[in-house]
């Protein structure tokens, strides 16, 4: 597909259309500059203003990258999972997804992700679970003092099994998920609803089932552990009428 001139109606969005599909199909990859504004509006006879409006949505859409200077242009970016992370980020701290929906689709999916750990974990991989749990071990004998660090520790062992998985999805999904509805939870846990050493027992419990290669029993595990979550988060939220 090349670039051709527009139609007279709806000459921002038919541009982003196009330049989204040369995009798309390859014709420009990760890098590539596009051609000046000049050279653009003579290919698709616009004006430089309406090009350059059609540049700003194709940047806020994340397929290009629009730099100053006299190397300066607009640029192709790299494909990430950057928008994804950052739109279910947004939902979440907005509370337009339910706990409930949360933990189910969190059930599903991170056995989904235990067992793919279980196929790629490494030895230097479960050395390096090992060392994230002592940390988490570490910081729950403070009891309810050590709760927010518990978490913390919590959230990099779940990047770690991300990393392992090796699956960009699952990181574009799950990270989100994790350090937002974390970073929610500071604000609720008390003694009654979170308790430190639980949630590193249940970490124990995953992390010898994968060494030992285990994959039922960490996807049973894991499972268990989200719905202890979710009872802290409910018990909370009831009880400060959130």
């Amino acid at each position: 597909m090349a670039l051709s001139r527009v139609r007279k109606t709806s000459l921002v969005q038919n541009i982003v259309d196009q330049i989204e599909d040369e995009i798309l199909s390859g014709t420009y990859k990760s890098g590539d500059k596009l051609p000046p504004l000049q050279k653009l509006q003579q290919i698709i006879g616009a004006s430089q203003g309406t090009l350059r409006e059609a540049l700003r949505i194709l940047e806020q859409k994340g397929l290009i990258e629009i730099r100053q200077g006299i190397k300066g242009g607009a640029f192709i970016r790299e494909s990430s999972t950057e928008s994804v992370t950052e739109g279910i980020g947004l939902l979440i701290r907005q509370r337009s997804i339910s706990y409930s929906d949360i933990a189910a689709f969190r059930k599903v999916t991170e056995a989904g992700l235990i067992r793919l750990v279980v196929e790629n974990a490494t030895a230097e991989d479960i050395v390096e679970l090992k060392r994230g749990l002592e940390q988490m071990h570490s910081e729950s004998l403070k009891g309810l003092d050590g709760w927010q660090e518990v978490l913390d520790k919590e959230v990099m062992i779940r990047k770690t099994l991300i990393r392992i998985a090796d699956n960009k999805m699952y990181e574009a999904v799950l990270v989100p998920i994790h350090e937002n509805i974390f970073a929610y939870a500071r604000q609720l846990f008390s003694a009654e609803g979170f308790m430190p050493m639980d949630a590193y027992e249940d970490w124990a419990n995953i992390i010898s089932a994968i060494e030992q290669r285990d994959t039922d029993k960490a996807v049973d595990v894991t499972i268990y552990h989200i719905e202890r979550y979710v009872e802290a988060i409910s018990f909370n939220t009831e009880d400060t009428g959130k």
